[in-house]
């Protein structure tokens, strides 16, 4: 998916509408330290993909949720019923 392409949008305002829970995994990633340092050449975090399912597993496994990030391929393919990309 393309930055700044109106995923966070849709997403919260689908979680919204269905009750179901939202996670930003830019967020998570953020505010949990889920990372391995900056990326300056992409001005970005470089995410530990290991420690985000770590932290996404047991809110993943209740079900229920709108994940809200820009890939997929790291994660369990378990964890989702539908994908919108």
């Amino acid at each position: 998916m393309v930055p700044q392409s109106g995923k966070t949008t849709t997403t919260s305002f689908l979680a919204e509408a269905t009750q179901l829970g939202y996670i930003n995994v830019g967020d998570l990633v953020r505010d949990k330290n889920l990372h391995d340092g900056w990326d300056e050449q992409f001005d970005c975090r470089v995410i530990n993909e290991d420690l985000v399912c770590d932290e996404l597993e047991e809110m993943m496994e209740e079900g229920g949720n709108i994940v809200d990030y820009h890939g997929c391929d790291f994660f369990p393919e378990r964890w989702f019923d539908r994908m919108i990309a």
